[in-house]
């Protein structure tokens, strides 16, 4: 739904605990100018010199408070300025000279030495109060600003998610499906289990659609499932193993397609080109303030997979898509990090926050 614009005249209303706030530094700076003038001057008393500073601030700050946004549609503000503190100058002089001695000309016909002092101080207070004003206001909207980027990123991450979730890629189905096609005559239970299995993947992808986040153990099982799917269409080229976490960090919530595209990554890049094949393992475990899925595998390492994939050093595009989720979702206290393997192979470590 689009956002309600509100008139010129009452947009002030939407800043106005900000500038209720310039009340109470105007009669601060009020005081110290009745001091100052109290000081100077002995023919005056206290009270009085008082009056009259409170009288001329809060008349010029009112004018700023309830005027200054409607006369900025008609010029600029520094020009809008002059009018408002010449008018709340001239208000507050008449204020104050009812409110002192019961004549509104006072201070135009019989005191010019205060209204002197109220031109030279009204432009000064103007000059450190709209000032200040504007710097509320423009931290206010570079604030509401961040704010809105923030909102804005995590929809595109959300939408970005539900995308990802819901795609599978049409080689991985068709290849799958003409698998179970050609196993359901020679081995029947291997093409029910792999059919299970794609049932599994088909059923998450589409429900997580609607979910923003699952657990771990929920990830394992999907990861499972796509271990399985590989390992009967690479016809014993891959073996895998699962490090099942202890049960009280199973339920432990994480995003959802955080650990299915560390598994693709490592066969797609690790055990597919290799002529033997090999094991991709997937290990967790945690302490009091992370916790660590770790999935790694012996294929050939980085710099082959660099040589003949032009993939880079941080992985694919799936992995580049985990890191900016990570980020949006956690900022610097999640991270993925990708390493050559001294023994060979790729490890992928995904570090999660535990208090978040």
């Amino acid at each position: 739904m689009a956002e309600i614009e509100l008139p010129v005249w009452r947009s002030w209303e939407r800043l106005l605990p900000g500038r209720l706030v310039s009340y109470v530094y105007t009669a601060l700076f009020c005081l110290g100018i009745g001091v100052t003038n109290w000081i100077l001057d002995s023919g005056v008393t206290f009270w009085d010199s008082l009056i009259v500073s409170l009288c001329i601030g809060l008349s010029i700050n009112s004018m700023f408070v309830f005027f200054q946004d409607a006369c900025e549609t008609y010029m600029s503000p520094y020009v809008a300025a002059i009018p408002l503190t010449a008018i709340g100058l001239l208000v507050g002089l008449l204020l104050s000279g009812t409110v002192v001695v019961g004549d509104p000309l006072f201070f135009f016909t019989d005191n010019y030495t205060t209204l002197v002092f109220g031109v030279f101080f009204g432009i000064l207070g103007f000059i450190l109060f709209s000032t200040r004003a504007r710097l509320m206001e423009t931290q206010a909207r570079l604030a509401a600003a961040e704010i809105e980027q923030e909102r804005q990123a995590r929809l595109i991450l959300q939408t970005e998610l539900k995308l990802l979730q819901a795609q599978i890629e049409p080689h991985f189905l068709f290849n799958t499906l003409s698998n179970i096609a050609g196993l359901i005559h020679t081995k029947p239970d291997v093409a029910e289990e792999t059919l299970l299995n794609l049932t599994t993947l088909l059923r998450s992808s589409l429900s997580r659609t609607r979910q923003s986040e699952t657990t771990l153990k929920d990830e394992l099982d999907i990861a499972r499932a796509y271990l399985e799917i590989h390992k009967t269409r690479m016809q014993g080229r891959l073996e895998y193993d699962i490090d099942t976490p202890s049960v009280d960090i199973e339920d432990f919530p994480v995003p959802p397609l955080l650990v299915q595209p560390l598994v693709e990554n490592a066969i797609k890049h690790g055990i597919d080109p290799k002529e033997t094949g090999g094991t991709v393992r997937v290990r967790v475990d945690s302490d009091a303030n992370q916790l660590r899925i770790n999935v790694s595998d012996d294929g050939d390492g980085i710099t082959s997979t660099q040589s003949s994939t032009g993939q880079s050093s941080t992985g694919g595009t799936g992995l580049a898509n985990v890191r900016n989720r990570l980020s949006t979702l956690y900022g610097p206290n999640a991270s993925l990090s990708l390493r050559e393997r001294p023994s060979g192979g790729v490890e992928a470590e995904l570090a999660l926050p535990r208090n978040t």
